[in-house]
């Protein structure tokens, strides 16, 4: 989604107008590089200006004081990269887990999804499987566990660093954007006569459309003249939609992040709660026969089992729980 934005910004960024600013003459023959001199040095609306009656756009009018603040808006320079930038920290917790995990799974379960159980399965697979959970390696995959849930942290911990990264991007404009934006959208519309921009939109506050750049420029005489131009910022409008849907969705992805790392907290913690997950997946087997898998294995066994029954043939699975927990209870009276 990220790369997607990516895109959209890119393309109107460096293939579009993404700004465009009023000239004082229609025969002007530098309006490219007034276009150029505002996009590179920023634009800016006026915090005086923000509600009020009369105006053309919030932010937009002549100065009030002669210190009137000037709200500067140069963050349009940076969104592609930073849009990009989140991209690939998003995908670092995957690529680092496709590292870890170098396909030992797809190892162990391939061929065992099919809804027929074959024939080599019950002579040869069926006995692999239970050597290598019960004999091999036995007690050896407790940092395959624990990598998996350092993965889920990092999702987690990327979340909520990256609501914090884009509400210092946007000068401290993120944190509450979304919900000033439902909240606004839900608020009883005044006839257009009647408007006064007492309630700013959020999105016209933080992304505005229209906005005012100093153009500093020699006259004739050669001394420095200040010109004061109206600038239409295009790009905002994909930018505004953006941010709004990255809002919510990082707030949502926080959220469920979060019960995540709470739930493999759990899923250490509590052997009871590993039983009833391995007898989520199963039929017409007893749980004291998964019960004693459980206590025999370790926390990373027990990861390994619960992600075979994942990727396997449902009835492969319980003949596999099955010889299982036969072959622990040999090795037990053995010992």
């Amino acid at each position: 989604m990220l790369l997607v934005f990516t895109l959209l910004v890119t393309s109107k960024q460096f293939f579009g107008e993404p700004i465009h600013c009023m000239s004082e003459t229609e025969k002007d023959t530098d309006k490219d590089a007034i276009n150029s001199y505002c996009w590179i040095y920023g634009t800016y609306t006026l915090k005086s200006r923000l509600s009020g009656k009369n105006m053309a756009y919030p932010g937009v009018g002549p100065l009030k004081l002669e210190d009137d603040e000037e709200i500067k808006h140069t963050y349009y320079q940076w969104v592609c990269f930073v849009l990009l930038g989140q991209a690939v920290m998003f995908y670092t917790p995957r690529y680092l887990w496709k590292i870890w995990e170098g396909g030992r799974l797809k190892v162990l379960a391939s061929d065992l999804r099919s809804p027929l159980v074959t024939k080599d399965w019950s002579e040869f697979r069926k006995g692999e499987l239970v050597s290598y959970l019960s004999h091999t390696n036995i007690y050896t995959h407790n940092m395959y566990a624990l990598r998996y849930a350092f993965c889920e942290l990092l999702n987690l911990l990327n979340v909520v660093g990256q609501i914090f990264l884009l509400d210092i991007f946007l000068g401290g404009a993120f944190r509450n954007y979304g919900a000033a934006v439902a909240a606004f959208t839900h608020t009883p519309r005044l006839p257009a006569n009647m408007i006064d921009f007492a309630a700013v939109n959020p999105m016209d506050q933080y992304f505005p459309k229209l906005t005012k750049c100093w153009l500093r420029n020699y006259g004739p005489s050669g001394s420095l003249q200040l010109k004061d131009r109206l600038c239409v910022l295009p790009l905002n409008i994909v930018n505004e939609k953006i941010f709004v849907i990255l809002w919510f969705w990082l707030i949502f992805l926080a959220l469920i992040s979060s019960l995540a790392v709470l739930f493999r907290i759990f899923v250490l913690c509590f052997p009871p709660l590993r039983t009833a997950l391995v007898m989520a997946q199963l039929r017409y087997v007893k749980r004291s026969i998964v019960s004693r898998i459980t206590r025999r294995f370790g926390f990373g066994d027990w990861f390994i089992l619960y992600l075979l029954g994942c990727n396997m043939n449902p009835i492969m699975y319980r003949e596999l729980i099955v010889e299982l927990s036969k072959e622990l209870d040999h090795k037990t009276v053995m010992v």
